[in-house]
């Protein structure tokens, strides 16, 4: 693949459930300097920038030799932010990877890039297929169906489908924060309003769907892990640790 993929890690520093997240210390680095980490060993990745609304953000991905730029605090998202960012970009793809994801694996990146070489949509995203024993009904975990082409019919924090007899044999699958763009379609999301769907179910994805934009859904055997809250954090630490 030779378009251009640029990485940009939204790092906000307020959090209703976990405040100066970023910057919490993760085995003697701070969580953001973790997540750049690992997005700058994927090798199909050219280019990494951390988009922040802090300057206690700003200092420190500085401090650690990353690219950085202030956006204002206002802006209402992440993904509003890496359009700032990114607002030059013509060509090639744009990829959203939350700043709380200290796990990811450049390989799981890498393949998502490679994949989007058979995307037939100008939006993408990962998702897992759920196991038996793991909870569908858990609002936190996000659902995804897909059609025949592997394009995204609904995210939902609501089991989708809904198996009412039990025997239908199809397959959950759980929606992985992670998401390439398009350039103009990146610029195109964030001038929308809020959805009707979005405001719901507070799934910003639904604004592109509902909006007539398709996205492909690229499956991945890995599970995402991302730190929420202290108690995600201790986890973190503990699988660094075995």
């Amino acid at each position: 693949m030779n378009d251009m993929v640029w990485a940009v890690l939204p790092a906000r520093y307020a959090s209703t459930r976990f405040p100066r997240k970023m910057l919490a210390d993760v085995k003697g680095k701070p969580l953001i300097q973790r997540t750049w980490e690992q997005v700058k060993k994927a090798e199909r990745i050219q280019r990494v920038t951390i988009a922040t609304d802090h300057p206690e953000i700003f200092a420190a991905a500085r401090s650690f030799g990353a690219e950085v730029v202030m956006t204002d605090p206002a802006l209402p998202s992440g993904t509003d932010r890496i359009a700032v960012v990114t607002q030059g970009q013509e060509e090639g793809w744009i990829l959203n990877v939350q700043g709380d994801e200290p796990l990811i694996q450049p390989e799981v990146l890498d393949h998502f890039i490679s994949s989007l070489d058979q995307a037939v949509a100008p939006m993408a995203t990962l998702a897992r297929k759920m196991g038996a024993s793991e909870d569908v009904t858990n609002p936190n975990v996000v659902k995804v169906v897909m059609d025949g082409q592997g394009k995204a019919l609904y995210f939902s924090r609501s089991p989708i489908p809904f198996n009412r007899d039990g025997d239908a044999g199809v397959d959950t699958w759980h929606h992985l924060g992670i998401y390439a763009y398009k350039p103009q379609t990146l610029r195109q999301l964030v001038q929308w309003a809020p959805s009707s769907l979005e405001l719901a179910e507070k799934l910003e994805q639904l604004r592109a769907l509902q909006n007539g934009v398709a996205i492909q859904v690229i499956a991945t055997s890995v599970e995402s892990i991302g730190v929420d809250s202290p108690d995600d954090l201790e986890k973190v630490i503990q699988l660094m640790n075995d």
